[in-house]
């Protein structure tokens, strides 16, 4: 019946990231034979309740840290994730969370894969501002809503996957400009700035590239 001061906890989490250790049995048997003297750290699947239950608190710490101490972003990009919980080949036959996750396509490696896909709202400071999770084949324009739920910013860059005209109006009487590239085969006026634009948004690429190199 150890028990686990709720700093301790949180600061035991902040430090798997650290080690870049992605598999919580991974981390529990590395504190027990490197860190806790014997019988001085919880069962492993208590610890692992203890660590499920601090996330929420991690969520409010993070919020805070934003609130506090970062300057509120000149604009914000939204972009989805893809998050693969298999090889494609086993999509049809994963049974992985098939409560949250089913078969969604992800355009940038033209395939269909078995997952949920993650939706960022970036700031032009490079922080994550607000961030949600879906079934893969949810339509990104749907989780729009639920990001700015989280964080309103009034000027929001996007992309193509974004593009609706009903979107961008109820938005605008919100007072926010979205903003997204124009198809090839629409027949709207070119922006002047749309090739500077298009350069900024891609730079939720770059962050999207830390957290896969970083939590696998």
């Amino acid at each position: 019946h150890c028990k686990l001061d709720d700093v301790l906890v949180i600061s035991l989490l902040c430090w798997q990231v650290e080690l870049k250790i992605t598999t919580q049995l991974r981390f529990y048997y590395f504190l027990q034979n490197n860190i806790f003297p014997k019988s001085s750290l919880p069962e492993r699947s208590r610890f692992n309740r203890i660590c499920n239950n601090a996330f929420c608190f991690l969520q409010w710490i993070r919020i805070g840290i934003l609130k506090q101490h970062s300057n509120n972003p000149k604009y914000t990009i939204i972009d989805s994730l893809p998050l693969p919980l298999c090889q494609p080949i086993r999509n049809k036959r994963c049974k992985v969370l098939t409560d949250y996750a089913d078969i969604g396509y992800n355009a940038t490696k033209k395939q269909y894969y078995y997952g949920l896909k993650g939706s960022f709202e970036v700031g032009s400071d490079g922080h994550i501002w607000a961030y949600t999770l879906s079934k893969a084949s949810k339509h990104d324009i749907k989780m729009v809503e639920d990001l700015l739920r989280q964080y309103r910013c009034q000027y929001i860059l996007a992309d193509q996957g974004y593009l609706s005209n009903e979107l961008k109006k109820k938005l605008e009487k919100e007072g926010i400009w979205f903003w997204t590239p124009s198809r090839k085969n629409m027949k709207e006026k070119k922006q002047e700035n749309s090739k500077f634009l298009k350069k900024k948004r891609k730079y939720i690429e770059t962050v999207f590239s830390k957290l896969v190199n970083l939590f696998d």
